[in-house]
Protein backbone atom coordinates (compact mmCIF):
# COMPACT_ATOMS: atom_id res chain seq x y z
CA UNK A 1 0.00 0.00 0.00
CA UNK A 2 1.66 3.06 -0.91
CA UNK A 3 2.27 5.75 1.98
CA UNK A 4 0.14 8.31 2.40
CA UNK A 5 2.28 12.32 2.72
CA UNK A 6 0.10 15.44 2.93
CA UNK A 7 1.48 18.40 2.00
CA UNK A 8 0.08 22.01 3.34
CA UNK A 9 1.80 24.56 1.11
CA UNK A 10 0.47 27.24 -0.56
CA UNK A 11 2.95 28.13 -3.43
CA UNK A 12 2.03 26.21 -6.35
CA UNK A 13 5.09 26.21 -7.88
CA UNK A 14 6.89 24.26 -4.37
CA UNK A 15 3.40 22.03 -4.07
CA UNK A 16 3.70 20.91 -7.44
CA UNK A 17 7.33 19.79 -7.68
CA UNK A 18 7.33 18.19 -4.16
CA UNK A 19 4.06 16.38 -5.51
CA UNK A 20 5.71 15.06 -8.47
CA UNK A 21 8.95 14.04 -6.95
CA UNK A 22 7.17 11.91 -3.87
CA UNK A 23 4.87 10.64 -6.63
CA UNK A 24 7.88 9.53 -8.63
CA UNK A 25 9.66 7.65 -5.61
CA UNK A 26 6.31 5.50 -5.07
CA UNK A 27 4.27 8.08 -2.23
CA UNK A 28 0.90 8.83 -2.35
CA UNK A 29 1.00 12.85 -1.56
CA UNK A 30 -2.02 15.08 -1.30
CA UNK A 31 -1.64 18.75 -0.94
CA UNK A 32 -3.33 21.29 1.21
CA UNK A 33 -4.01 25.34 0.75
CA UNK A 34 -4.47 26.03 3.90
CA UNK A 35 -4.51 25.16 7.76
CA UNK A 36 -8.07 24.32 8.01
CA UNK A 37 -7.92 22.25 4.93
CA UNK A 38 -4.73 20.03 5.67
CA UNK A 39 -6.40 19.55 9.07
CA UNK A 40 -10.14 17.99 7.19
CA UNK A 41 -7.58 15.73 5.03
CA UNK A 42 -5.54 14.45 7.85
CA UNK A 43 -8.69 13.41 9.86
CA UNK A 44 -9.77 11.71 6.74
CA UNK A 45 -6.76 10.54 4.97
CA UNK A 46 -4.73 9.44 7.97
CA UNK A 47 -1.42 10.05 6.00
CA UNK A 48 2.13 8.66 7.42
CA UNK A 49 3.61 11.65 7.17
CA UNK A 50 2.48 15.43 7.25
CA UNK A 51 4.67 18.46 5.29
CA UNK A 52 3.69 22.07 6.43
CA UNK A 53 4.92 25.34 4.96
CA UNK A 54 5.78 27.98 7.57
CA UNK A 55 4.53 29.90 4.52
CA UNK A 56 0.70 29.28 5.31
CA UNK A 57 -1.05 32.64 5.69
CA UNK A 58 -2.00 33.74 9.20
CA UNK A 59 0.50 31.65 11.47
CA UNK A 60 -1.69 28.85 9.74
CA UNK A 61 1.50 26.41 10.16
CA UNK A 62 2.19 26.41 13.93
CA UNK A 63 -2.05 26.57 14.55
CA UNK A 64 -2.18 23.06 12.10
CA UNK A 65 1.07 22.14 13.78
CA UNK A 66 -0.74 22.87 17.38
CA UNK A 67 -3.68 21.16 16.35
CA UNK A 68 -2.57 18.03 14.75
CA UNK A 69 0.02 17.40 18.16
CA UNK A 70 -3.67 17.89 20.35
CA UNK A 71 -4.63 14.39 17.95
CA UNK A 72 -4.06 11.11 19.20
CA UNK A 73 -2.66 10.08 15.67
CA UNK A 74 -1.23 13.31 15.51
CA UNK A 75 0.95 13.11 18.73
CA UNK A 76 2.73 10.11 16.57
CA UNK A 77 3.04 10.94 12.79
CA UNK A 78 6.32 12.88 11.99
CA UNK A 79 5.66 16.66 11.14
CA UNK A 80 8.59 18.41 8.75
CA UNK A 81 8.39 22.40 8.59
CA UNK A 82 9.56 23.64 4.82
CA UNK A 83 10.19 27.16 5.26
CA UNK A 84 12.86 30.36 4.39
CA UNK A 85 13.92 31.01 7.43
CA UNK A 86 12.63 34.52 7.67
CA UNK A 87 8.91 33.03 9.82
CA UNK A 88 11.14 32.15 13.17
CA UNK A 89 12.12 28.92 11.83
CA UNK A 90 15.59 28.45 11.32
CA UNK A 91 16.97 25.36 12.94
CA UNK A 92 16.05 21.91 13.81
CA UNK A 93 15.79 22.65 17.24
CA UNK A 94 13.65 25.49 16.84
CA UNK A 95 10.98 23.63 14.56
CA UNK A 96 11.53 20.40 17.86
CA UNK A 97 10.17 23.72 20.01
CA UNK A 98 7.40 24.40 17.92
CA UNK A 99 6.14 20.61 17.89
CA UNK A 100 7.03 19.71 14.49
CA UNK A 101 10.42 17.32 14.21
CA UNK A 102 12.59 19.34 11.33
CA UNK A 103 13.19 21.77 9.49
CA UNK A 104 14.11 22.45 6.14
CA UNK A 105 14.94 25.36 4.26
CA UNK A 106 13.52 26.02 0.74
CA UNK A 107 14.04 25.96 -1.94
CA UNK A 108 17.38 24.28 -1.33
CA UNK A 109 16.89 21.89 1.56
CA UNK A 110 13.95 19.84 -0.39
CA UNK A 111 16.53 17.14 -1.52
CA UNK A 112 17.23 16.67 2.17
CA UNK A 113 13.47 16.61 2.80
CA UNK A 114 12.60 14.08 0.61
CA UNK A 115 15.57 12.14 2.16
CA UNK A 116 14.40 12.31 5.73
CA UNK A 117 10.41 11.02 3.98
CA UNK A 118 12.36 8.30 3.47
CA UNK A 119 14.05 7.75 6.90
CA UNK A 120 10.99 8.60 8.97
CA UNK A 121 8.42 6.23 7.05
CA UNK A 122 10.72 4.41 4.91
CA UNK A 123 10.52 4.12 0.73
CA UNK A 124 8.16 4.29 -1.02
CA UNK A 125 6.23 1.76 -3.18
CA UNK A 126 8.65 1.75 -6.52
CA UNK A 127 10.75 -0.98 -7.74
CA UNK A 128 14.53 -0.26 -7.95
CA UNK A 129 15.83 1.03 -11.59
CA UNK A 130 17.52 -1.69 -13.40
CA UNK A 131 21.30 -1.42 -13.37
CA UNK A 132 21.99 -0.09 -16.70
CA UNK A 133 19.11 2.18 -16.81
CA UNK A 134 20.08 5.89 -16.54
CA UNK A 135 17.88 8.03 -14.17
CA UNK A 136 15.94 11.25 -15.39
CA UNK A 137 16.84 14.38 -15.01
CA UNK A 138 16.04 16.01 -11.60
CA UNK A 139 13.55 18.30 -11.68
CA UNK A 140 14.81 21.94 -10.11
CA UNK A 141 13.26 23.70 -8.06
CA UNK A 142 12.29 27.79 -8.44
CA UNK A 143 15.46 29.66 -7.83
CA UNK A 144 17.27 26.62 -7.74
CA UNK A 145 20.74 27.05 -9.65
CA UNK A 146 20.86 24.35 -12.66
CA UNK A 147 23.61 21.47 -12.44
CA UNK A 148 25.24 20.74 -16.01
CA UNK A 149 26.17 17.80 -16.77
CA UNK A 150 29.63 17.15 -18.37
CA UNK A 151 28.78 15.79 -22.02
CA UNK A 152 29.37 11.46 -21.94
CA UNK A 153 31.27 11.80 -25.51
CA UNK A 154 34.00 13.89 -24.23
CA UNK A 155 37.07 11.84 -23.30
CA UNK A 156 37.86 11.56 -19.71
CA UNK A 157 40.89 14.05 -18.06
CA UNK A 158 44.21 12.40 -18.46
CA UNK A 159 44.84 11.82 -14.70
CA UNK A 160 41.43 9.63 -14.59
CA UNK A 161 42.72 6.44 -13.83
CA UNK A 162 41.58 4.04 -16.37
CA UNK A 163 39.04 1.43 -15.70
CA UNK A 164 40.55 -2.28 -14.82
CA UNK A 165 38.01 -5.21 -15.54
CA UNK A 166 37.11 -5.07 -11.96
CA UNK A 167 35.38 -2.21 -12.22
CA UNK A 168 32.82 -4.68 -14.94
CA UNK A 169 31.80 -6.74 -12.72
CA UNK A 170 28.32 -6.91 -10.97
CA UNK A 171 28.15 -4.81 -7.79
CA UNK A 172 28.40 -7.01 -3.85
CA UNK A 173 25.33 -7.92 -2.90
CA UNK A 174 24.24 -4.97 -0.32
CA UNK A 175 24.24 -6.62 3.28
CA UNK A 176 21.07 -7.64 4.59
CA UNK A 177 19.17 -4.87 6.68
CA UNK A 178 19.09 -5.91 10.23
CA UNK A 179 15.95 -4.06 10.46
CA UNK A 180 14.55 -5.90 8.54
CA UNK A 181 14.51 -9.06 10.56
CA UNK A 182 12.32 -6.92 13.01
CA UNK A 183 10.47 -5.21 10.89
CA UNK A 184 7.07 -6.79 12.06
CA UNK A 185 8.12 -5.97 15.60
CA UNK A 186 9.33 -2.26 15.25
CA UNK A 187 7.57 -0.96 11.70
CA UNK A 188 9.26 1.97 11.78
CA UNK A 189 6.65 4.97 10.92
CA UNK A 190 3.54 2.90 11.50
CA UNK A 191 1.52 3.02 14.51
CA UNK A 192 0.73 0.02 16.85
CA UNK A 193 -1.56 -0.35 19.27
CA UNK A 194 0.16 -1.44 22.51
CA UNK A 195 -2.37 -4.00 23.32
CA UNK A 196 -0.56 -5.89 20.20
CA UNK A 197 2.72 -5.09 20.65
CA UNK A 198 4.33 -4.18 24.02
CA UNK A 199 7.11 -2.20 25.10
CA UNK A 200 9.20 -4.48 26.23
CA UNK A 201 9.70 -6.52 22.87
CA UNK A 202 9.81 -3.19 21.16
CA UNK A 203 12.65 -2.13 23.23
CA UNK A 204 14.65 -5.29 23.10
CA UNK A 205 14.31 -5.64 19.61
CA UNK A 206 15.80 -1.90 18.63
CA UNK A 207 18.59 -2.90 20.82
CA UNK A 208 19.32 -5.99 18.63
CA UNK A 209 19.34 -3.82 15.55
CA UNK A 210 21.32 -0.71 17.20
CA UNK A 211 18.25 1.72 16.34
CA UNK A 212 19.03 5.22 16.76
CA UNK A 213 16.03 7.21 16.48
CA UNK A 214 12.89 7.23 19.24
CA UNK A 215 9.77 5.08 20.27
CA UNK A 216 6.90 7.41 20.65
CA UNK A 217 3.97 6.14 23.00
CA UNK A 218 0.43 8.08 22.93
CA UNK A 219 -2.12 7.39 25.32
CA UNK A 220 -5.21 9.01 27.11
CA UNK A 221 -4.05 12.46 25.36
CA UNK A 222 0.02 12.39 26.30
CA UNK A 223 2.64 11.88 24.09
CA UNK A 224 5.65 10.12 25.65
CA UNK A 225 8.86 9.74 24.11
CA UNK A 226 12.30 7.48 24.00
CA UNK A 227 15.08 8.27 22.78
CA UNK A 228 17.47 5.53 21.01
CA UNK A 229 21.13 5.61 20.57
CA UNK A 230 22.65 2.24 18.81
CA UNK A 231 19.75 0.68 20.52
CA UNK A 232 19.96 1.80 24.06
CA UNK A 233 17.71 5.13 25.60
CA UNK A 234 19.30 8.17 26.33
CA UNK A 235 16.40 10.58 27.13
CA UNK A 236 13.01 10.47 27.58
CA UNK A 237 10.37 12.77 28.02
CA UNK A 238 6.51 13.22 28.24
CA UNK A 239 3.68 16.14 27.51
CA UNK A 240 2.38 16.22 30.37
CA UNK A 241 3.89 18.76 33.46
CA UNK A 242 3.29 16.16 35.64
CA UNK A 243 5.94 13.79 34.11
CA UNK A 244 8.59 16.29 33.32
CA UNK A 245 12.12 16.77 34.52
CA UNK A 246 11.05 19.87 36.61
CA UNK A 247 8.26 17.58 38.52
CA UNK A 248 10.71 15.25 38.85
CA UNK A 249 12.99 17.83 40.59
CA UNK A 250 9.98 18.72 42.94
CA UNK A 251 9.77 15.17 44.11
CA UNK A 252 13.77 14.24 44.28
CA UNK A 253 13.57 17.46 46.69
CA UNK A 254 15.29 19.65 44.85
CA UNK A 255 12.83 22.56 44.71
CA UNK A 256 9.74 23.17 46.50
CA UNK A 257 6.62 23.07 44.73
CA UNK A 258 4.95 26.22 45.06
CA UNK A 259 8.37 27.36 43.79
CA UNK A 260 7.73 25.39 40.53
CA UNK A 261 4.41 26.60 39.99
CA UNK A 262 5.78 29.49 39.90
CA UNK A 263 8.49 28.79 37.70
CA UNK A 264 6.13 27.11 35.62
CA UNK A 265 3.77 30.51 35.23
CA UNK A 266 6.98 32.24 34.36
CA UNK A 267 8.44 30.27 31.79
CA UNK A 268 4.83 29.95 30.20
CA UNK A 269 5.39 33.55 29.64
CA UNK A 270 8.78 33.77 28.13
CA UNK A 271 8.57 30.74 26.68
CA UNK A 272 11.59 28.91 28.62
CA UNK A 273 11.70 25.78 30.48
CA UNK A 274 10.96 25.73 33.97
CA UNK A 275 14.32 24.69 34.68
CA UNK A 276 15.85 27.61 33.13
CA UNK A 277 14.05 29.70 34.73
CA UNK A 278 14.86 27.84 38.28
CA UNK A 279 18.83 27.94 37.53
CA UNK A 280 18.31 31.88 36.53
CA UNK A 281 16.15 32.40 40.10
CA UNK A 282 18.87 30.73 41.99
CA UNK A 283 16.67 27.88 43.08
CA UNK A 284 19.10 24.94 41.32
CA UNK A 285 22.72 24.53 40.31
CA UNK A 286 23.14 23.00 36.56
CA UNK A 287 24.91 20.32 38.39
CA UNK A 288 21.98 19.37 40.66
CA UNK A 289 19.70 19.45 37.32
CA UNK A 290 22.49 17.25 35.44
CA UNK A 291 23.03 14.60 38.29
CA UNK A 292 18.84 14.28 38.36
CA UNK A 293 18.22 13.81 35.07
CA UNK A 294 19.45 9.76 34.93
CA UNK A 295 17.36 9.13 37.42
CA UNK A 296 14.16 11.17 35.72
CA UNK A 297 14.99 9.14 32.14
CA UNK A 298 15.02 5.98 34.14
CA UNK A 299 11.75 6.63 35.94
CA UNK A 300 10.30 7.59 32.81
CA UNK A 301 11.20 4.92 30.29
CA UNK A 302 10.34 2.19 33.57
CA UNK A 303 6.87 4.25 33.94
CA UNK A 304 6.31 3.36 30.14
CA UNK A 305 5.76 -0.25 30.32
CA UNK A 306 2.43 0.45 32.69
CA UNK A 307 0.83 1.86 30.12
CA UNK A 308 -1.76 -0.61 28.69
CA UNK A 309 -3.70 1.13 25.95
CA UNK A 310 -2.56 3.46 23.35
CA UNK A 311 -0.68 3.37 20.18
CA UNK A 312 3.33 3.21 19.90
CA UNK A 313 5.00 4.21 17.01
CA UNK A 314 9.08 3.28 16.45
CA UNK A 315 11.02 6.86 13.99
CA UNK A 316 14.16 5.56 13.12
CA UNK A 317 16.78 8.93 13.23
CA UNK A 318 15.69 12.14 13.44
CA UNK A 319 16.54 14.96 15.75
CA UNK A 320 18.60 14.03 18.69
CA UNK A 321 17.61 15.23 22.31
CA UNK A 322 19.61 18.40 23.71
CA UNK A 323 21.07 16.52 26.66
CA UNK A 324 20.98 13.09 26.15
CA UNK A 325 22.56 10.50 28.97
CA UNK A 326 24.54 7.55 29.53
CA UNK A 327 22.14 5.03 31.87
CA UNK A 328 25.10 2.54 32.60
CA UNK A 329 22.42 -0.14 32.09
CA UNK A 330 22.15 -2.57 29.50
CA UNK A 331 18.09 -2.46 27.59
CA UNK A 332 17.54 -5.46 28.54
CA UNK A 333 17.94 -4.36 31.92
CA UNK A 334 15.17 -1.65 31.86
CA UNK A 335 12.77 -4.96 29.82
CA UNK A 336 13.22 -6.83 33.23
CA UNK A 337 12.99 -4.51 35.72
CA UNK A 338 10.13 -2.73 34.14
CA UNK A 339 7.99 -6.01 33.64
CA UNK A 340 8.84 -6.75 37.35
CA UNK A 341 7.79 -3.52 38.41
CA UNK A 342 4.55 -2.73 35.95
CA UNK A 343 3.14 -6.04 35.23
CA UNK A 344 0.57 -7.38 37.42
CA UNK A 345 -0.98 -11.22 37.04
CA UNK A 346 -3.54 -10.88 34.64
CA UNK A 347 -0.94 -8.69 32.18
CA UNK A 348 1.65 -11.33 32.72
CA UNK A 349 -1.14 -14.09 31.77
CA UNK A 350 -2.37 -12.59 28.62
CA UNK A 351 1.30 -11.35 27.67
CA UNK A 352 3.27 -14.64 28.53
CA UNK A 353 1.05 -17.45 29.77
CA UNK A 354 -0.18 -18.78 33.20
CA UNK A 355 2.11 -20.64 35.87
CA UNK A 356 0.72 -23.77 34.12
CA UNK A 357 2.66 -23.47 31.53
CA UNK A 358 6.68 -24.75 30.39
CA UNK A 359 8.97 -22.49 29.70
CA UNK A 360 12.12 -24.36 27.29
CA UNK A 361 15.35 -22.62 27.04
CA UNK A 362 16.98 -21.77 23.58
CA UNK A 363 20.79 -22.24 25.01
CA UNK A 364 21.34 -18.46 23.30
CA UNK A 365 24.10 -16.53 24.23
CA UNK A 366 23.70 -13.51 26.49
CA UNK A 367 23.47 -10.18 25.19
CA UNK A 368 26.51 -8.69 25.88
CA UNK A 369 26.66 -6.79 28.54
CA UNK A 370 23.57 -7.80 30.11
CA UNK A 371 23.70 -8.64 33.74
CA UNK A 372 21.31 -10.91 35.68
CA UNK A 373 20.39 -10.80 39.23
CA UNK A 374 20.68 -14.01 41.51
CA UNK A 375 16.86 -14.32 41.59
CA UNK A 376 16.63 -13.91 38.23
CA UNK A 377 19.49 -16.13 37.29
CA UNK A 378 18.29 -18.49 39.81
CA UNK A 379 15.02 -19.13 37.25
CA UNK A 380 17.07 -19.19 33.84
CA UNK A 381 19.04 -21.65 36.00
CA UNK A 382 15.40 -24.05 36.49
CA UNK A 383 14.28 -23.65 33.23
CA UNK A 384 14.76 -27.27 32.09
CA UNK A 385 11.68 -27.78 29.75
CA UNK A 386 10.39 -29.76 31.71
CA UNK A 387 9.34 -27.51 35.23
CA UNK A 388 6.09 -25.31 34.94
CA UNK A 389 6.14 -21.74 35.67
CA UNK A 390 5.01 -22.78 39.48
CA UNK A 391 7.77 -25.17 39.54
CA UNK A 392 10.28 -22.74 38.15
CA UNK A 393 9.42 -20.26 41.30
CA UNK A 394 9.04 -22.46 44.24
CA UNK A 395 12.59 -23.66 43.17
CA UNK A 396 13.95 -20.09 42.99
CA UNK A 397 12.59 -19.41 45.85
CA UNK A 398 10.42 -16.50 44.26
CA UNK A 399 7.08 -15.44 44.18
CA UNK A 400 4.72 -16.56 41.16
CA UNK A 401 3.91 -13.52 39.88
CA UNK A 402 8.09 -12.10 40.03
CA UNK A 403 8.62 -15.57 38.06
CA UNK A 404 6.64 -14.98 35.29
CA UNK A 405 7.57 -11.39 34.80
CA UNK A 406 11.45 -12.88 34.44
CA UNK A 407 10.21 -15.47 32.47
CA UNK A 408 8.28 -13.02 30.03
CA UNK A 409 11.68 -11.12 30.01
CA UNK A 410 13.75 -13.91 29.35
CA UNK A 411 11.68 -14.59 26.23
CA UNK A 412 11.52 -11.32 25.33
CA UNK A 413 15.27 -11.05 25.43
CA UNK A 414 15.89 -14.67 23.24
CA UNK A 415 16.95 -16.73 25.96
CA UNK A 416 13.90 -18.88 26.75
CA UNK A 417 11.38 -19.96 24.01
CA UNK A 418 7.67 -18.85 24.61
CA UNK A 419 5.18 -21.56 26.10
CA UNK A 420 4.17 -23.54 23.35
CA UNK A 421 6.96 -21.68 20.91
CA UNK A 422 4.54 -19.44 20.70
CA UNK A 423 5.92 -16.07 19.28
CA UNK A 424 3.86 -13.14 19.37
CA UNK A 425 3.72 -12.20 15.87
CA UNK A 426 0.44 -10.13 15.80
CA UNK A 427 -2.41 -10.39 18.61
CA UNK A 428 -1.96 -11.92 21.79
CA UNK A 429 -2.53 -15.29 21.95
CA UNK A 430 -6.02 -16.21 23.30
CA UNK A 431 -5.90 -17.25 27.12
CA UNK A 432 -6.70 -20.54 27.72
CA UNK A 433 -9.26 -21.06 30.21
CA UNK A 434 -8.62 -24.45 31.76
CA UNK A 435 -4.70 -22.82 32.68
CA UNK A 436 -6.23 -19.73 33.90
CA UNK A 437 -9.19 -21.63 36.15
CA UNK A 438 -6.14 -24.01 37.19
CA UNK A 439 -3.89 -20.93 37.88
CA UNK A 440 -6.79 -19.27 40.38
CA UNK A 441 -7.06 -16.02 38.61
CA UNK A 442 -8.20 -13.02 41.57
CA UNK A 443 -11.81 -12.48 41.08
CA UNK A 444 -12.23 -9.16 41.15
CA UNK A 445 -12.97 -7.04 44.53
CA UNK A 446 -14.95 -4.39 43.42
CA UNK A 447 -17.98 -6.04 45.55
CA UNK A 448 -15.73 -7.85 48.65
CA UNK A 449 -17.29 -6.30 51.61
CA UNK A 450 -15.23 -3.76 53.16
CA UNK A 451 -12.98 -3.22 50.62
CA UNK A 452 -14.32 0.07 49.07
CA UNK A 453 -13.48 1.45 52.61
CA UNK A 454 -10.18 0.32 52.84
CA UNK A 455 -9.04 2.05 49.48
CA UNK A 456 -11.08 5.17 50.74
CA UNK A 457 -8.42 4.96 53.56
CA UNK A 458 -5.56 3.60 51.44
CA UNK A 459 -6.17 6.82 49.27
CA UNK A 460 -6.34 9.27 51.62
CA UNK A 461 -3.13 7.65 53.42
CA UNK A 462 -0.80 7.70 50.04
CA UNK A 463 -2.42 11.57 49.70
CA UNK A 464 -0.49 12.56 52.42
CA UNK A 465 1.46 10.74 54.19
CA UNK A 466 5.32 10.23 54.06
CA UNK A 467 6.43 6.88 51.58
CA UNK A 468 7.48 5.43 55.24
CA UNK A 469 4.13 5.30 56.42
CA UNK A 470 2.49 4.26 52.83
CA UNK A 471 4.39 1.54 53.27
CA UNK A 472 3.76 0.57 56.91
CA UNK A 473 7.45 0.58 57.68
CA UNK A 474 9.62 2.43 60.40
CA UNK A 475 12.25 4.43 59.58
CA UNK A 476 14.67 1.56 60.68
CA UNK A 477 13.30 -0.95 58.17
CA UNK A 478 15.40 -2.99 56.19
CA UNK A 479 15.59 -3.59 52.44
CA UNK A 480 14.23 -7.14 53.37
CA UNK A 481 11.14 -5.55 55.48
CA UNK A 482 10.75 -2.79 52.70
CA UNK A 483 10.14 -5.69 50.20
CA UNK A 484 7.82 -7.54 52.29
CA UNK A 485 5.58 -4.60 53.00
CA UNK A 486 5.68 -3.46 48.98
CA UNK A 487 5.01 -6.58 47.86
CA UNK A 488 2.02 -7.43 50.57
CA UNK A 489 0.49 -3.89 49.17
CA UNK A 490 1.05 -4.64 45.72
CA UNK A 491 -1.51 -8.06 46.11
CA UNK A 492 -3.70 -6.08 48.19
CA UNK A 493 -3.95 -2.80 45.68
CA UNK A 494 -3.55 -4.58 42.33
CA UNK A 495 -5.13 -2.41 39.71
CA UNK A 496 -6.08 -6.02 38.27
CA UNK A 497 -8.47 -7.39 40.77
CA UNK A 498 -11.38 -4.33 40.30
CA UNK A 499 -13.02 -3.43 37.26
CA UNK A 500 -11.68 -1.30 34.87
CA UNK A 501 -15.39 -0.01 34.57
CA UNK A 502 -15.66 0.35 38.29
CA UNK A 503 -15.60 3.84 40.63
CA UNK A 504 -12.26 1.48 42.34
CA UNK A 505 -10.40 1.80 39.52
CA UNK A 506 -8.54 5.17 39.06
CA UNK A 507 -8.23 5.10 43.14
CA UNK A 508 -6.34 1.71 42.99
CA UNK A 509 -4.08 2.59 40.39
CA UNK A 510 -3.23 5.45 42.08
CA UNK A 511 -2.68 3.75 45.13
CA UNK A 512 -0.21 0.98 43.42
CA UNK A 513 1.48 3.75 41.72
CA UNK A 514 2.49 5.48 44.89
CA UNK A 515 3.28 2.82 46.63
CA UNK A 516 5.76 1.44 43.78
CA UNK A 517 7.27 4.95 43.93
CA UNK A 518 7.35 4.25 47.95
CA UNK A 519 9.46 1.35 47.23
CA UNK A 520 12.05 2.58 44.29
CA UNK A 521 12.71 5.16 46.75
CA UNK A 522 13.81 3.71 49.64
CA UNK A 523 15.24 0.61 48.07
CA UNK A 524 17.76 2.77 46.86
CA UNK A 525 20.37 3.88 49.30
CA UNK A 526 20.79 6.98 47.92
CA UNK A 527 17.62 8.25 47.15
CA UNK A 528 16.37 6.94 50.42
CA UNK A 529 19.16 9.14 52.13
CA UNK A 530 18.12 12.40 50.46
CA UNK A 531 14.40 11.55 50.73
CA UNK A 532 15.39 11.25 54.94
CA UNK A 533 16.60 14.79 54.74
CA UNK A 534 13.87 16.30 52.72
CA UNK A 535 11.11 14.97 55.08
CA UNK A 536 13.46 15.27 58.46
Amino acid sequence: MEKRVLIAENDDTVADALVRRLTARGYAPERALDAEAALGRFNDRHPELVVVSLTLRDDGARRLVRNLRARPRGALVPILLLGTGDEGVRTPGEAIAAGADHFFRKPGGVDALLDKIATFIGPGAVAAPAPNASPGPREALPDEPTVVEPDEGFPPPADFPPRQPDDFAPPAAPPPDPLAVHAEILQPGRGVALERRGLPEILAAAAQVRLSGRVEVASGGVLRRVFLDAGRPVYADSSAHGEDLSAWLAAEGYVARAALARARARADQIGASPEEVLMEAGYLQPDEVWRALHGHVVHRVLDLFGVEAGDAVVVQGGPRPLDPVDLGMHPGRLVLDGLRRKYGRLRLYRAFGTPAVVPTPLGQVRPDGLSLRTDEEAVLHHCDGRRTALEVARAARLNEVDTLAVLYGLAVLGLIEPPGGRRRAGALPPLDAGDLARAGAPRTADDLPGFPDLVASKLAEVQSADYFQVLGVPRTAGTAELRAAWETLKRRFDPHRVRRDGPLWHQVQEIASVVDDAWTMLSDGRLRARYERAVG
